[in-house]
């Protein structure tokens, strides 16, 4: 069987198990990216205290990102999958029937949780079925799917948020993750945990950071920088929005258009992974992200804001997959699911740690201050990117 034959087969078999909840899943998350500030904003709290209950989504998504690499390792891929849909339904159950911040924020916060392990959860299903030249391509599909899925959740939460009502639209979310977990139940294959006698203690999780302590300090930093970069954007782009006085519909289409440029991308990323290597993607991506993100900042209109979110939509595009694909290159046979989900740990600390940066600078400067400091970071990540970290790709003839 040809390569690219061995490739196709692949991908047909991870559409259902894989492809097509992270399409239903993003579609969710995405909205409630969207929805959650502006749902906060309306019932009458500032700026700082939306971006405060959105970060809670990404502390709940850095706190379940150990918990899933171990409950992948002892339980295997398919459970670790099905308590991610869970935890993406008990999340917006609970967000749907509050109006409460805090509330709100611990339904964020589950959500974030759940996410970590429907990531891992697909990140090992994956990896354990692709080899390093296939992983580009079929990482960057599945990243593929979920910018599907981000295309359609800000558009069609909008549209039900403005007709229907917050809570209406929560509840809709909550449907579509109660279907992705029947999906995943029925489709998946149930994979082999690790052996039993692989250590998941946080010794042994030290022992992760102390053995790889190169490829974290720096592709896990260049990683970082990304992902500060990816959560920065889902709560800047609502606010710059709201500080126009745009409509929640309108902001709903800015974010729309960016996941559509965003979701054109996931095929040429995969392809210069997989022939020009992982730093080819990387470079301009985290350029690419920084310049629009800095842009965003300097948004007075309609037209300024949406050129933003396109040109963030395209360099997010250019790295689908990315920390997925770097997190399978340097895991190890042994022990995989535990590095993983120290891997993920690392790079979800700069997801989390964006919008409580954000909140905080609110709280003190403007929205062009905060644009330009996460662009700064950003551009800090590319030069660790391109100076330290080393190239995964590894070519068979």
């Amino acid at each position: 069987m040809t390569q690219a034959s061995n490739i196709n087969a692949l991908m047909r078999s991870l559409i259902w198990p894989i492809y097509i909840p992270a399409i239903l899943t993003a579609s969710a998350q995405t909205a409630i990216l969207v929805l959650l500030p502006l749902y906060v904003l309306e019932l009458g709290h500032s700026p700082a205290i939306a971006a405060l209950v959105l970060g809670l989504r990404g502390l709940g998504q850095l706190m379940g990102d150990i918990p899933a690499g171990i409950a992948a390792g002892k339980l295997g891929d398919k459970a670790c999958l099905m308590l991610g849909m869970a935890g993406y339904t008990l999340g917006y159950g609970l967000v749907a029937v509050s109006s409460d911040p805090i509330l709100l924020g611990l339904g964020a916060m589950i959500a974030g949780c759940g996410m970590s392990f429907a990531l891992i959860g697909r990140q090992a299903y994956v990896s354990a079925r692709s080899a390093s030249q296939e992983r580009g391509r079929v990482m960057a599909m599945m990243a593929g799917a979920m910018r599907v899925g981000a295309f359609i959740g800000p558009l069609a939460g909008g549209l039900l948020a403005s007709s229907a009502g917050y809570p209406v639209a929560f509840s809709v979310l909550v449907v579509v993750c109660l279907i992705a977990l029947a999906v995943v139940a029925v489709c998946a294959e149930k994979g082999e945990p690790e052996p039993s006698h692989e250590s998941h203690s946080i010794s042994a999780i030290g022992a992760v950071l102390v053995e790889y302590r190169q490829e974290f300090l720096s592709a896990g930093v260049a990683m970082m920088a990304l992902q500060f970069m990816r959560a920065a954007r889902v709560a800047l782009i609502p606010l710059a929005g709201s500080a126009m006085g745009l409509e929640v519909d309108t902001i709903g289409f800015v974010v729309a258009a960016g996941a559509a440029v965003d979701s054109l991308m996931f095929i040429p990323a995969g392809i210069i992974m997989d022939r020009w290597g992982r730093k080819a993607a990387a470079g301009p991506s985290l350029v690419l992200f920084a310049t629009g993100i800095a842009l965003l900042g300097w948004a007075d209109s309609h037209a300024a804001l949406l050129a933003s979110a396109v040109l963030i939509g395209f360099a997010n595009g250019l790295s689908s997959g990315l920390v997925m694909v770097l997190g399978a290159d340097f895991a190890p046979e042994k022990g995989r699911s535990r590095f993983l989900g120290v891997w993920k740990l690392v790079a979800d600390s700069g997801h989390a740690g964006a919008p409580m940066a954000i909140s905080g600078l609110l709280g003190v400067a403007s929205l062009l201050a905060c644009s330009q400091v996460v662009a700064v970071c950003g551009m800090a990540g590319f030069w660790v990117m391109a100076k330290h970290m080393r190239e995964t790709l590894v070519k068979h003839p």
